[in-house]
């Protein structure tokens, strides 16, 4: 078993009277619903089972920890995806459950950039002052390989909230450059994505803090007083605190050529479905952004394919003879990727017409273009 740094592994301690409500639920033995929401790293990439899983495993640690409660399991993680898509879907694919405690895992996602910044930030608003005031905690995954992480980013907005912050670049990073770790492939096959024994490790990383929150509430008396989580005011522009993700199953858009995807959808790793699917040459799509859906930012959502030929589109919004150019076409071999591409950003509020164009069917033997949904942020 890999030993790690323990004190190092604890990048934010956070303020321990968010999860008064969380332990005192669990030492009564009442029902609790804990919540991971992250990558593909949290969805399980390359854990053997389900139940090897770093999420499976830390849900396992709460029922042997609190034997008595009723505790449920959602893992929200999708592979690919960053805290942008994360703050558009939470409310359909976390907030849903009434969840009590919500694990997020974007870092290695997202870039460390202001975007990011700002999307992390509203996704972690979100959650902390939704109807139910979950606990959230948040966990910084890292490229074995090169330390790579949006760490710096996540870590300012937890630090500023006082949310709880496990890090495995803290934790191991420092071992692997002074070859303790003398092979990484024992812990990530890709150099990213853990196999079972990296899994156990980062499960045993989150389970350090939460342990050592819950140790914290047990000594100290005045952590069980039951506060009112404070609400800040944003560190950014804060756009992504209300973003709204548009498809099928909730807005009904002005289809020219353009058809519903009626498929059906297994899971949220199914994560393809419930769109729009363009075909040929001048298909077209569009969507009228306006009422309780007026916003300052769209970003379009699409299946950025492997398959071939792949369509071409062109994005507009409201009108502008200016076009974005999408390519649908796809350049790596693991899979399709649910890409985000922001059309408009940090606009005046109001409403707004997006449209999307097939412009290149290639001779009309091309995969359908397949618009996944809109996001909108306000």
């Amino acid at each position: 078993m890999i030993d790690f740094d323990t004190k190092k592994a604890i990048a934010c301690r956070g303020d321990i009277t968010r999860f008064t409500k969380l332990f005192k639920k669990l030492e009564e033995g009442q029902p609790v619903t804990v919540c991971f929401l992250g990558g593909s790293i949290t969805q399980g990439s390359l854990s053997s089972l389900p139940t090897t899983c770093y999420a499976y495993k830390v849900y396992e640690w709460f029922k042997e920890t609190f034997k008595d409660s009723d505790i449920t399991y959602v893992n929200a993680g999708i592979g690919g995806t960053t805290s942008a898509f994360g703050a558009a879907r939470c409310d359909r694919d976390v907030l849903s459950y009434n969840p009590d405690f919500v694990l997020v895992e974007f870092s290695v996602n997202d870039e460390c950039n202001d975007y990011f910044y700002e999307s992390y930030e509203g996704l972690i608003r979100k959650l902390l002052y939704s109807k139910g005031r979950p606990c959230v905690a948040t966990l910084f995954n890292f490229y074995y390989e090169n330390g790579k992480t949006a760490e710096r980013i996540h870590s300012k907005v937890a630090r500023y909230y006082g949310i709880p912050a496990a890090s495995m670049h803290g934790a191991i990073y420092e071992d692997i450059l002074s070859g303790k770790i003398a092979d990484i492939n024992d812990l990530s096959p890709d150099g990213l994505h853990p196999n079972d024994k990296g899994h156990e490790l980062l499960s045993r990383v989150v389970t350090n803090l939460i342990g050592s929150l819950y140790k914290e509430y047990k000594d100290l008396d005045v952590a069980k007083e039951d506060k009112d989580i404070e609400v800040f005011e944003p560190l950014t522009i804060n756009t992504f605190e209300k973003a709204k993700r548009l498809d099928n199953r909730n807005f009904k858009a002005d289809l020219k050529g353009f058809k519903e995807d009626r498929s059906a959808q297994r899971d949220i790793t199914d994560c393809f479905k419930n769109g729009w699917l363009g075909s040929l040459q001048n298909d077209k799509i569009v969507i009228e952004l306006e009422g309780e859906n007026e916003c300052t930012g769209i970003a379009v959502q699409y299946d950025k394919t492997m398959k071939r030929p792949a369509p071409v589109v062109a994005v507009s919004v409201d009108d502008s003879e200016d076009k974005i150019i999408i390519d649908s076409a796809f350049d790596q071999t693991w899979g399709d990727l649910l890409d985000i591409r922001q059309i408009i950003e940090h606009e005046k509020m109001g409403p707004h017409r997006l449209t999307v164009e097939v412009i290149d069917d290639k001779a009309g033997k091309a995969v359908p273009f397949n618009l996944v949904s809109v996001i909108i942020t306000k």
